[in-house]
């Protein structure tokens, strides 16, 4: 069953069509560049640290902080810190310090497609100040700031270019959170591998839409000015969902052979429901 008004139209295709049926952009490298250059001249540290955080697990605590449907954490805390000792064992101990950021060697060298750089990746583990010390308090202090961070930047921010950007999901549509979409429908599935009737959301994004690519410099700090422009690591957007406003436009149902791996593949119901966002006046932008 999919979740919608009224019962849509019916549809077969095939899974490795759906790019073209729904107008995804091939070229997303070129688009990758102009969007990662675009945020390097907009947000600060602080703000591209932030927009790391939402890439993370710790979304959905940020989410139900800022709605005050929760506020103790220490669960997640524990997990974290889990997290970290076991990633702990994959680094040599002289390149990572338990429970704090990875030693920043300026001089060594990684690779992104097939250009090297000499950046640090970020780490959640630093970043919401993770420690063998961290309680409840601490954490939501920094889950708080990050969100400070979030809303000063989505507020000034504007996509700056037409574009449909896709969610996926087995309930309603999200309009109260931070949002992560993908610039390509088939990723956007993917996550939902496990499930044999999906909704996918497609939001059509234009110019002024308040919204901010992961591209390359939400993943790395870029401190030695070498990182390469692009949306390399992801095809994902950030969106607040709180204040989008938008009106359904078309609603249609397909029948897509999913591959789940090598040998194996499974037929899905994929009920598409295509959004526009309106002004403040009710009008549709355009699009």
């Amino acid at each position: 069953m999919c979740f919608g008004l009224n019962e849509p139209e019916q549809q077969e295709i095939k899974h490795n069509e759906i790019e073209k049926t729904f107008n995804y952009i091939e070229d997303l490298e070129e688009l990758g560049k102009k969007l990662d250059k675009k945020n390097r001249e907009t947000f600060s540290k602080d703000e591209f640290e932030s927009l790391y955080i939402t890439e993370t697990n710790a979304l959905e605590d940020i989410n139900n902080l800022r709605n005050g449907e929760k506020d103790d954490f220490k669960d997640s805390i524990k997990n974290l810190k889990k997290e970290a000792l076991e990633t702990e064992i994959l680094f040599a101990s002289d390149d990572f310090d338990i429970f704090g950021a990875m030693s920043e060697d300026k001089t060594k060298i990684n690779n992104i497609g097939n250009t090297k750089h000499r950046e640090i990746k970020r780490s959640k583990f630093r970043i919401l100040d993770i420690t063998k010390s961290t309680k409840n308090e601490q954490y939501v202090k920094k889950l708080s700031e990050i969100t400070k961070y979030l809303d000063k930047a989505l507020d000034r921010a504007k996509f700056g270019f037409k574009l449909n950007a896709f969610y996926a999901s087995t309930v309603p549509l999200n309009t109260k959170d931070y949002c992560i979409l993908h610039i390509n429908p088939k990723n956007a599935l993917d996550e939902l591998k496990d499930c044999d009737k999906i909704n996918l959301y497609n939001i059509k994004l234009n110019e002024e839409t308040k919204g901010i690519a992961l591209t390359n410099i939400a993943y790395y700090d870029n401190a030695n000015r070498t990182l390469p422009l692009g949306m390399d690591l992801s095809d994902k957007i950030i969106l607040d969902m709180s204040k989008q406003k938008l009106e359904l436009k078309k609603q249609k149902l397909f029948r897509i052979n999913q591959e789940i791996d090598e040998m194996k593949a499974q037929t899905k119901i994929v009920c598409v429901y295509e959004y526009v966002i309106v002004d403040g006046l009710g009008e549709e932008c355009d699009n």
